[in-house]
């Protein structure tokens, strides 16, 4: 009796005790699980600082979410967010750009522009667009848009808190339409102009012989396709009996380092084009081959010269390869990667910094200066002038 009371027991109790084991393994697996969890997220979203402020911004989302009295636009809130994030480094070449935006520069970086065919950058002191380039032909040259002048409203939509894609977005969206622009000129004057938007196919090189057979090619951006299409027009007029070349990247807004390295690579001899700085300060020269165009040369720069058209004129300088002629250049010295996101967007961002083939970093120089500082004037192109003359006194 005894040992089946025993044995009775020792199976209930057994059951029970098995059954509290296993409960009390799976609340640890569940804990050490969401341990374990919480810590691959931590690990994936970095240091300790920035798994907090994904917190904090999940917390704010919560609270508009929750409290809000209006109609919330997911949309625009999360965007606004990310722009701001991107725009907090305090670098104005560094922005996000939404899916719609970053399918729009995929076409500005590809030569082909849907809009008023002009080439833009944000203006610091007004906000707006100061445009940096009037392609020929383009709805806005045919408008008389020139290069310093800043939008500030489009069909009476202020867009001066507006980013760089959002404002393009708005242009995009009304193609093949009529749009007025409020328009302030470099002298500060207001006007208000209109502009047909439409598809805008450009060329990034035009090209013609000059007087003296001297070949002049006109370089708009460093952007797809642009060192091919500059070799093709340098052959073309050597094959015209060309004896010297002008090269014009004024209102040049740079572009790809991929098109500099090709063209430079075509025209300079062996040795450092340029030198890339990573973020740990590690230094990279890109070099050219022995392979070059041993002719005299000019370069016409501005200050709306940026970027890779700076360094393009800056080893031309430095190799005594061409002489520099017109205006000091901006003195853009960092290099943006284009990084897309899971969701079609992207963020723009500097990553890495660049100097001339002698080590000069053109941001802290304030810029290119020219070997022959050359006005323009009200009538003719004195710049031009100026560096024909000085090709010609080499030929």
């Amino acid at each position: 009796m005894k040992n089946a009371f025993g044995r009775a027991l020792k199976a209930v109790f057994g059951i029970k005790i098995r059954l509290w084991a296993f409960i009390l393994a799976c609340v640890l697996c569940v804990g050490v699980t969401y341990g374990l969890t919480v810590q691959r997220e931590r690990n994936r979203i970095g240091s300790e600082d920035n798994y907090n402020q994904a917190m904090k911004y999940l917390e704010i989302k919560n609270v508009i979410d929750e409290y809000y009295v209006g109609t919330v636009d997911e949309e625009a809130v999360s965007a606004s967010a990310f722009a701001a994030m991107v725009a907090g480094l305090g670098d104005e070449w560094s922005y996000y750009m939404s899916p719609s935006e970053y399918s729009a520069y995929k076409l500005y970086s590809a030569n082909q522009y849907v809009g008023m065919g002009v080439s833009v950058d944000k203006d610091a002191a007004t906000g707006g667009l100061k445009i940096t380039g009037v392609y020929d032909a383009s709805p806005a040259d045919n408008a008389g848009l020139a290069v310093g002048d800043i939008i500030l409203s489009i069909n009476g939509e202020d867009i001066t808190d507006m980013t760089v894609g959002d404002a393009r977005s708005f242009m995009d969206a009304n193609i093949g339409e009529t749009v007025k622009l409020g328009i302030q000129n470099s002298k500060g004057d207001k006007s208000e102009v209109t502009v047909n938007c439409s598809v805008v196919y450009t060329s990034p090189v035009s090209y013609r012989m000059l007087s003296g057979s001297i070949g002049y090619v006109q370089i708009l951006n460093f952007d797809s396709g642009a060192a091919e299409a500059a070799v093709k027009a340098i052959e073309t007029l050597l094959g015209q009996g060309a004896l010297g070349f002008v090269f014009d990247v004024r209102q040049n807004p740079g572009g790809l380092l991929s098109e500099l390295t090709t063209l430079l690579d075509y025209l300079l001899p062996s040795g450092t084009i340029f030198i890339s700085v990573d973020k740990a300060g590690n230094q990279t020269p890109v070099e050219s081959d022995s392979v070059c165009l041993d002719m005299p040369m000019a370069v016409l720069v501005n200050e709306y010269t940026y970027s890779a058209a700076e360094f393009f004129a800056a080893a031309l300088q430095e190799y005594n390869w061409a002489d520099i002629v017109g205006a000091r250049t901006t003195g853009k010295s960092r290099s943006q990667q284009t990084i897309e996101l899971t969701d079609g967007s992207a963020v723009h961002i500097s990553t890495a910094r660049y100097l001339t083939p002698m080590g000069v970093d053109l941001a802290e120089q304030g810029g290119l200066i020219p070997d022959q500082a050359v006005a323009m004037t009200a009538t003719g192109d004195a710049q031009l002038n100026a560096a024909v003359a000085a090709v010609q006194w080499n030929m």
